[in-house]
């Protein structure tokens, strides 16, 4: 039997709920200004003039990373594309971007699925002091 694919928010907010849980600080770069009413129009004038940029990462992950006396004294930024497990593209505005940050020093990887982002996220763990 085949079960439909999650979507990408599905998959983004099972994301954001171990995010949470382990209390790893992140936030959602509310990106999505598309529509077609005209008050929906009008905002996303409004929010293009106020620096929203197609194509930023979905989410950014700040792990935090422990200096020589044991104590968290920085953090390591990440930024996650969420996608489904199936099904999406990545645009060339995201594949910029994500170039953008990684040239920035900023780990980042397009995720596909809670699964996926949640091991980008471990994996990165494993390599510094936490």
């Amino acid at each position: 039997m085949n079960r439909p694919v999650p979507t990408e928010d599905v998959e983004q907010m099972a994301f954001v709920e171990w995010l949470t849980y382990n209390n790893i600080p992140h936030f959602h770069c509310p990106n999505e200004i598309g529509g077609s009413s005209r008050a929906v129009k009008v905002r996303a004038i409004k929010m293009k003039r106020l620096g929203v940029s197609k194509g930023v990462p979905d989410l950014f992950v700040f792990l935090p990373v422990k200096g020589i006396t044991g104590r968290v004294d920085s953090s390591q930024p990440l930024a996650i594309e969420m996608k489904r497990t199936k099904g999406s593209t990545t645009s060339p505005e995201q594949k910029e971007w994500l170039k953008v940050l990684e040239l920035s020093g900023i780990p980042c990887a397009v995720c596909k699925g809670a699964d996926a982002a949640i091991k980008f996220v471990n994996d990165i763990r494993k390599g510094i002091k936490e």
